[in-house]
């Protein structure tokens, strides 16, 4: 079990917050955070991937791409090391008030970018891409019952602006 906090969308945080209030360190954001160093934590780990936003609105969304992809990069590390590990849960899943928590899910209901990450990694196949030391090495993970023995992985390379590098076909077994 592991998670990481993020702030609920925007939407949520102007349910309990005025706009005056939209500062990472003010009275109703810290009222809102039961984590004693939670905020600080946020913007911290934040700073080691991202440049971090001044706008307290993109720092609220960078939080949210942050918290859910390094969950994610979790849950497929567990994957990818059956039979090590046979299983994962991630902290948590919804909230019982509007908060700053290591749910996927808010109060309201709706989805952080972490529920979606989550659905990902936890898909019945998933093919992972991590790169180690200077190899791009793949892996394919199965839960089907009945998996597909052989299995052709389509590898894109792309730029930033979508044009293809480099194509390539790998053709192989999934355990």
């Amino acid at each position: 079990e592991f998670g990481f906090q993020a702030f609920p969308e925007m939407k949520t945080i102007a349910t309990f917050a005025s706009p005056e209030d939209y500062a990472l360190e003010s009275e109703v954001m810290n009222a809102h955070q039961k984590a004693t160093i939670g905020n600080f934590l946020i913007k911290k780990t934040m700073g080691l991937y991202y440049k971090v936003p001044e706008d307290f609105d993109q720092l609220v969304y960078m939080g949210l791409v942050l918290q859910g992809v390094g969950v994610r990069q979790g849950l497929e590390a567990h994957r990818r090391n059956r039979p090590y590990c046979m299983g994962t849960l991630y902290w948590q899943l919804n909230d019982s008030w509007p908060v700053v928590s290591w749910s996927s899910i808010d109060y309201y209901g709706n989805w952080k970018a972490l529920h979606y990450q989550a659905k990902r990694a936890f898909a019945p196949v998933l093919v992972d891409a991590v790169k180690e030391g200077e190899d791009l090495n793949i892996y394919v993970m199965s839960d089907k019952l009945e998996a597909d023995k052989e299995v052709t992985l389509l590898l894109r390379v792309m730029d930033f602006n979508g044009k293809v590098l480099t194509k390539k076909s790998i053709k192989g077994e999934v355990p």
